[in-house]
């Protein structure tokens, strides 16, 4: 009798054997999942690129093993579409709106083996496609695309694990999480959270694994060429995370409003109700480990100061989650209506598109560029207004260039302020008869310096202090304007001229770096 204790206490602590996964709903997770990328391409090329994006493009034309502010996947990325599309826009846009269908696709699977139902199923997948914060990354190419898709296939690949106790599954997962951490570092935070989730709970044992060695080797060996660039080069990376902390306590002010923000007021009770489900029922219980780990990496972001949206890629699961004992709840009242009534799947359905289209201004350029004037939406989504008047204010830098006596043209270095800049002149100068842009921040720095012949310089934007140490003489010529009143970071950007470097550029430039 007493040797029969420990055995029941162990069969209590065991979760619950797993009932079978009910089939897909093919058909409408599909339709949900290509009326989601038609959306992002309706609106591809509405305003222009984003400052990132021109940044990317850049990179694409300096490839490497890795960059000073992030792995070396979307520069690839970018370099390809741009061959592939003929370096238009819209060709960019492509990958990112397929992210979209991604996240349908993905967060619906996630669902399935959580053991949602066939409703569950596809209001998990329309959750991912009405949530604001996907359909807003999803629209560029940008670190975050990748770094959301990777979260959501990594958390799926975790929740197989889990659900069949199977070790094996280590080794996709460690094969994703390289991948993922060759897109955006941020998969790390991920990875702690979802160790400290299996550590806090029975599936620890799932640790004691010789996959989860192999697993782990194969995501080191992939992020192995990145750490070798950062280590060759500094440690570069270093920098941009001190500066970025300059914000952190911002960041940290905005955090949690931004989450119900981000989602959408209607997803919001859906995720906490995901959260719920796997902390406290006991049909959730075997995907605690999951579930914690996502509270975790969600939490752990605010703790650090990180932007909002870094654990965004977690709400995929907790989403999914959440439909479960909504996708049930859905199924039973599916006969409840009575004639005249539309069935109750459909009005959640309904609710959550409604819910996607009042946050839809402020994920996508789908109003006039101008209109940002009297609703600044960019203050919600800052990368609206950095995708405006790029073309304008690349015009108005060769207007000054051309301005120039000709011998002193040629001896004039365009400068930019920031990595937008620099890749906007690098991208649409050519055509204006502008040379190739300089500037000091991130990689642009480790591309230069100037051409020693270049003995004066535009500078756009910035390096006032640097500008006066350096040149005996400093003039403003110019002040941007974006032309629609629209307040961004470009608007007002002052442009001096420079003329006798009093150094060389070698001795100069190191002055110019700055890494954030």
């Amino acid at each position: 009798m007493t040797a029969a204790l420990p055995s029941r206490a162990r069969a209590a602590a065991e979760p619950a054997a797993l009932p079978p996964r009910a089939s897909a709903p093919r058909l409408a997770i599909g339709l949900i999942a290509a009326a989601a990328f038609g959306l992002e391409m309706a609106v591809s090329d509405r305003y222009g690129y984003v400052r990132d994006e021109l940044y990317f493009l850049a990179c694409g034309q300096h490839l490497a093993l890795g960059y000073v502010d992030q792995p070396p996947m979307v520069a690839l990325i970018a370099r390809l579409s741009a061959i592939a599309s003929g370096d238009s826009l819209i060709g960019l846009r492509v990958v990112p709106a397929l992210g979209l269908a991604a996240m349908v696709l993905l967060t619906a699977a996630i669902a399935r083996e959580l053991r949602a139902g066939r409703a569950g199923q596809v209001m998990a997948g329309l959750s991912a496609a009405c949530c604001a914060e996907y359909v807003a990354a999803m629209h560029e190419l940008t670190t975050t695309m990748p770094d959301f898709v990777f979260w959501a296939a990594t958390l799926l690949l975790v929740t197989r694990l889990v659900a069949s106790g199977d070790p094996r599954w280590w080794v996709p997962a460690g094969l994703c999480a390289g991948l993922a951490g060759e897109a955006k570092w941020n998969i790390a935070f991920l990875i702690a959270a979802l160790i400290a989730g299996l550590l806090a709970t029975g599936a620890r044992r799932l640790l004691r694994s010789r996959y989860l060695a192999v697993g782990g080797l194969i995501a080191a060996a992939i992020a192995a060429p990145d750490l070798i660039w950062q280590a060759a080069h500094g440690w570069p990376a270093l920098a941009v995370f001190r500066a970025l902390q300059g914000q952190a306590w911002h960041n940290r002010a905005t955090y949690w409003p931004a989450q119900v923000l981000f989602t959408g007021v209607a997803l919001t009770p859906l995720w906490v109700a995901g959260l719920a489900w796997t902390l406290r029922s006991e049909a959730g219980r075997r995907f605690r480990p999951v579930g914690l780990g996502c509270g975790i990496a969600i939490a752990l972001q605010f703790a650090l100061g990180g932007k909002p949206y870094y654990a965004g890629g977690a709400y995929a699961f907790l989403l999914a989650a959440g439909c479960v004992p909504f996708g049930r709840w859905l199924a039973s009242q599916r006969r409840a209506g009575r004639a005249g009534r539309a069935p109750r799947p459909l009005l959640a359905g309904a609710v959550l598109v409604a819910s996607a289209a009042i946050m839809l201004p402020a994920a996508l350029p789908v109003l006039p560029a101008g209109a940002l004037r009297a609703v600044p939406l960019q203050k919600i989504n800052y990368d609206l207004g950095e995708e405006i008047g790029w073309p304008r204010e690349v015009a108005l830098v060769a207007r000054e260039y051309r301005a120039l006596p000709s011998g002193l043209r040629r001896r004039t270095t365009i400068l930019a302020g920031n990595y937008g800049e620099a890749g906007a002149i690098d991208r649409l100068g050519p055509a204006l008869g502008l040379p190739q842009a300089y500037s000091g921040a991130n990689n642009f720095w480790l591309w230069g310096p100037p051409p020693a012949p270049d003995t004066a310089a535009i500078a756009v934007n910035g390096y006032l202090p640097l500008l006066r140490r350096y040149f005996a003489r400093v003039r403003l010529v110019a002040v941007f304007r974006n032309g629609l009143g629209v307040s961004d970071d470009e608007q007002g950007v002052p442009l001096y001229l420079a003329t006798g470097l009093r150094v060389p550029w070698p001795r100069a430039w190191p002055a110019f770096r700055d890494y954030s």
